[in-house]
Parts: C-alpha cells; structure tokens; sequence
C-alpha cells in the first residue's frame, strides 16, 4: 500500500526505500492516479497496479466514537480552534541543530503572533536531538508534551487552528477534517493536498513559517479533499485485491527474487 509516492529529493532517507520496495513487490496499491504514473514512469507493469483510494477516512469514521471521547483537549489544557498542533521528527529536520533551532524560532514566532498555545508532542527522536543541540522546546508558548495515542492525536488535529508538520499521514489527515496544514519540509510526497489548497510547503526558516500560515489561515476551509481521500470501503477492496491476485505470479516473483539472490 501507498506505492508510488515519491518526492524526488534523495536527501529523504524514505525516497530510496519507496523505490526498492516498490520495484521489489508483486502487487502494487497506490492510492492516487498521479501515484500510479510514477510507477509506470519508472517502468513498472501496469498489471501489477492498482489505485484503491486512501483508506484514511475509513479508519477516522470506524474509530469515531472513540474519538470523539477524548479528553485530549482537556488535558493539554486547550481551547478548539485555538491552538496550532506540530510534529516534527524527519531527520532532515531534527538532526541538523541548525535547522531545528530555526524551527523551534518558527513556533516562538507564531506564539508571539497569534497568542496561541503550541502544542508539540515530541518523539523521542526531537527530545534527544533538541537535548544534544542544547536546545530547550518547551518555552514560549510552546508546550512540549509526551507522545500522544491515536485517538487523542487525531481529536486534537481536529479542533486545531491550524497544523504545522513534516508527517506526511497528517497532511492527508488535515485535509479530511478541513484544518489548514503548513508543511515543514521543502518537497512533500502528497501534491494532491497542495492543488486541493489544504496545505503550503514552508520548509523551517521562521518568515516562511508565518507567511505560510497566515496565507492557508486566511483562505477559509472551502477546499474539497482530494476525491482519493473520499473514496468508500477501501479496506474491502485492498483484501479483494490481494486475495484474487493469482499465485502463481507471486510465487514467480518470489522465484526470481532467490535466483537473483542466489
């Protein structure tokens, strides 16, 4: 699943591993059209695709209740609509000091503006990289918090003013629910949340940051998720995808894959 996205910056440590997976597989799942003309670009046989839609909306819709039972605000002590959500944990990002504490000016900077809480989750992979670097997130109107679950993540992006993330998941996630995203990161794998108006690529440098959020902040929340996102019974049509693909094209791949190995 999710074959097909790419980005085109190697400097993406994912980049490489999507095209040795996808070239490596039997049955491919894009999600979207553009996805699939990715793939066939790159030489893969157009029997092996297929485009099933995102199964995002199928998974929020079969957890509502749970979510929406989240005490998620509460706790962080927010109010809906109120507040900006960030993640941000590629290492394109974190690991350079640099690039981080330009980040974290970024979040200062929106605090200073908006006069909005920023709530941070942190991985772990941010604290120790923000603890190497000597930098501390938590000040400023920035609230760093533990990892968050599924249903208190989601509840929370929910009701945020607006989302600021490297995650590609998330970008998928604002557009569903209608909250602008600006996108920490200069390339992005999801176009589709860009050409919808959902989201703005703003890299870390702190003027683009705010530039960014007060250009999708002040565009309303008009925009129509991608018809890929909408798409119904997703789950169903992935099973009926892999249970009708015939074996023996499977166990061929899988032939030639130990032939070459060996």
């Amino acid at each position: 699943m999710e074959a097909g996205n790419r980005c085109y910056d190697d400097r993406v440590p994912e980049e490489v591993n999507r095209r040795v997976i996808d070239h490596s597989s039997t049955v491919l799942l894009p999600y979207t059209k553009r996805s699939r003309a990715n793939l066939l670009a790159e030489g893969i046989p157009g029997h092996r695709i297929y485009v099933t839609g995102n199964p995002i909306r199928q998974v929020i819709d079969r957890f509502a209740p749970q979510i929406a039972a989240s005490g998620a605000l509460e706790h962080c002590g927010v109010t809906a609509g109120k507040y900006f959500l960030v993640t941000a944990h590629r290492s394109e990002n974190v690991d350079d000091g640099a690039r981080l504490r330009s980040l974290l000016a970024g979040l200062h900077g929106l605090h200073e503006e908006y006069g909005y809480p920023v709530v941070y989750p942190l991985h772990p992979r941010t604290r120790s990289r923000a603890e190497a670097a000597n930098l501390e997130i938590g000040r400023k109107g920035v609230r760093a918090i533990p990892p968050l679950g599924f249903f208190d993540f989601i509840r929370l992006e929910q009701n945020a003013f607006c989302i600021l993330s490297d995650s590609g998941t998330v970008q998928e996630e604002a557009s569903l629910f209608g909250v602008p995203n600006v996108t920490l990161r200069d390339v992005t794998e999801r176009p589709e949340t860009l050409e919808c108006g959902s989201n703005i690529l703003a890299g870390v440098d702190p003027e683009s940051i705010a530039r960014a959020v007060r250009l999708v902040t002040s565009e309303g929340r008009a925009w129509r998720p991608p018809q890929e996102y909408l798409e119904p019974g997703v789950a169903e049509t992935v099973c009926r995808l892999v249970l009708g693909f015939r074996v023996p094209d499977a166990a061929e791949t899988l032939w030639r894959a130990a032939s070459c190995a060996s």
